[in-house]
C-alpha cells in the first residue's frame, strides 16, 4: 500500500498541470528574415526615372507600367508579387516583352529587358523558399531595381539620342 501511495505521488508530480507554450519565431527569429521598407531604403544603387520622351513612348505600354507599380511596391517592403507561382512570373514576363512597344525595341534595351527578367525570376525565386537570410533577399532586390534603373536609363538614352540634331559636314567634291 506504501509503494502504491509513493508511485501515485510521484505520477502526480511529475505531471505538468500547465502545458508548456510551444517555442514559436521570436522578434529577433522574425526580424532575421523579415524585409522592411528600411532595408531597402538603405541600399546603395541608382535609380532613374523616366524622361517625358521616354513616358510618352510608352504610355500604352500596361504591363511596364504595372511592374513599375510592383516596384514601388517592393520599395515598401511588399513582396507579395514575386510571391507567386515561377509559372505565372514567366508568363507576365512573356506578356511584358510581347506587348513592348516598337519604338523601344533595340538591340540595348533587349538585353536590359533580359537583365531584367533574369532577377525577376530570381527574386521570385529566393522569395519563396522559407529559410532564405536576409541579407540574399536585399541582394536579389537590390539587383532587381538596378536592373530596372538600367532599363529605364537606356530607353532615355535611346530617346535623348533620337532628340539630337546633329548635322553631318558636306563633303566637298574636288
Amino acid at each position: 500500500m506504501k509503494q502504491l501511495v509513493l508511485l501515485c505521488v510521484l505520477i502526480f508530480f511529475s505531471c505538468k498541470s500547465e502545458p508548456e507554450p510551444v517555442a514559436g519565431p521570436t522578434d529577433a527569429q522574425e526580424n532575421m528574415y523579415t524585409i522592411k521598407a528600411e532595408d531597402i531604403e538603405k541600399l546603395k544603387y541608382t535609380d532613374y526615372v523616366l524622361s517625358p520622351e521616354s513616358s510618352a513612348a510608352i504610355l500604352d505600354w500596361q504591363l511596364f507600367q504595372d511592374l513599375q507599380g510592383h516596384i514601388e511596391l517592393l520599395k515598401s517592403g511588399n513582396l507579395s508579387f514575386f510571391r507567386v507561382e515561377k509559372d505565372i512570373m514567366k508568363e507576365f514576363i512573356v506578356e511584358l516583352k510581347i506587348q513592348q512597344p516598337p519604338v523601344v525595341i533595340t538591340p540595348a534595351i533587349k538585353s536590359r529587358m533580359t537583365v531584367l527578367e533574369t532577377n525577376l525570376l530570381r527574386l521570385q525565386d529566393l522569395s519563396n523558399l522559407d529559410n532564405i537570410k536576409k541579407g540574399d533577399l536585399l541582394e536579389a532586390i537590390k539587383e532587381l531595381l538596378i536592373a530596372d534603373a538600367n532599363l529605364k536609363l537606356q530607353m532615355n538614352k535611346k530617346f535623348e539620342k533620337e532628340a539630337q540634331q546633329i548635322q553631318l559636314p558636306v563633303k566637298q567634291q574636288e
